[in-house]
Parts: C-alpha cells; structure tokens; sequence
C-alpha cells in the first residue's frame, strides 16, 4: 500500500511556510467547533481562528485523464468543512492545477460556496517531484498492470 508521508510533508509545508508567509502569522491543524454543534479537524487555523483552511495535494484527473468522481466528491466534501466553520476567511489550498481549475468551475457553476476562496500553491521543485512520484506510484498501485490499451 503506497504511503501518504509525501502528502504530509507537502501539508506540513504549506502550513509552516506559504501560509504564514501569505497571512504574516502561524498556522497549525486544530480542531474546531462548526456552526451550531459539532468539531472538524482543520488541516490549519490561525492563532485568532479567523482563518481555516482544508488543504489537498490531489490531481482532479484519473490516470486515464478524466475527472476523477471520487476526487470531486473530495473537494465537495472539503468544502462544506469549511463553509461549516465559523471563520471570516475559508481557504482551500490546492497543489494542483487540474483541481484547482475543478474548484473554480465547480464553484462558478453553483456547485461550490462562494465564500471559499481557493489558491493554488507552486510547491518547492524538489518537493513536488517527490510528489509526482508518490502519485504515480499510488496510480500504479490502484490500477494493476492494466494500461490505457487494456
């Protein structure tokens, strides 16, 4: 079973360098209480938690180069997170692209709040080809030895 620490490296990056470096203060994952009743752990809160953020290093396309229905469902489910929570500012930090352009149609066609604003992070090179590799082989792990021919 392919490894996860890849992705946490990258979460672990964004929330102790781009997001302090956007915002001027430090981030960490907290639990909080959404509207009205019960708690979402935040990938990262600001110290006065009136900034949350889920964040997500997922491509939107399968390996056969379709949007992936799980991957969307993903992003729709992180974002109800966060229009749940009671902060001013809800962020969605994207490492990819193809989700990143998901998101914005997704969200210009009503299917997304539009209170969530959605960046898309430049990861550093050596990071994200750590990445791409942890991708490729959890691709390769998902779809066997089948190719785009068979």
């Amino acid at each position: 079973m392919s490894s996860t620490h890849v992705q946490k490296e990258c979460e672990k990056w964004i929330i102790d360098s781009w997001l302090p470096n956007r915002y001027g203060m430090p981030f960490q994952k907290r639990k909080m209480k959404m509207q009205g009743r019960g708690f979402f752990e935040f990938d990262a809160v600001s110290p006065d938690e009136r900034i949350i953020a889920c964040i997500s290093t997922a491509s939107a396309v399968t390996w056969r180069g379709r949007t992936g229905s799980g991957k969307k469902s993903k992003l729709r489910a992180d974002c109800l997170m966060l229009a749940l929570g009671s902060a001013e500012t809800k962020t969605m930090v994207l490492t990819e692209a193809s989700m990143y352009r998901l998101a914005l149609k997704e969200q210009s066609e009503g299917k997304l709040p539009l209170g969530i604003e959605f960046c898309l992070v430049e990861l550093p090179d050596q990071l994200k080809q750590k990445l791409v590799a942890s991708q490729n082989e959890a691709s390769v792990e998902v779809r066997g030895n089948r190719t785009l021919a068979g």
